[in-house]
C-alpha cells in the first residue's frame, strides 16, 4: 500500500487528491483505498505539473465521497505479472 495523497475536495462527484511530492503517478484504473484498506474508487486521471500533480479519483457507487475530504488516501499494490502471457 503506497501513499497517494490528501483528498482536497469533490468536483462533479469526483474526488480531487493532491499527490505526494516525489512519488510516481499511479496509472489509470489503479484501486484507491483509505487507511483501513476500504476501497474508495479508482484513479481516473492525473492533472497539473509533474512536480505536484493532482489525481482525479472516480468513487465507487453508493459511496459518500465527502467523508474522505481532508484524509490521506492510498494506492493498493497491484499484483505483479511474471512477464509471460498466459492462455
Amino acid at each position: 500500500m503506497k501513499r497517494l495523497g490528501t483528498a482536497l475536495h469533490v468536483v462533479a462527484n469526483r474526488l480531487m487528491v493532491k499527490a505526494e511530492a516525489g512519488d510516481e503517478i499511479p496509472r489509470p484504473n489503479t484501486i484507491v483505498v483509505d487507511r483501513n484498506r476500504a476501497r474508495i474508487g479508482r484513479v481516473s486521471d492525473a492533472l497539473g505539473p509533474v512536480a505536484s500533480p493532482y489525481i482525479v479519483v472516480r468513487p465507487n457507487r453508493g459511496l459518500d465521497v465527502n467523508v474522505h475530504v481532508g484524509k490521506m488516501l492510498y494506492v493498493e499494490d497491484a499484483p505483479r505479472r511474471d512477464g509471460k502471457w498466459k492462455r
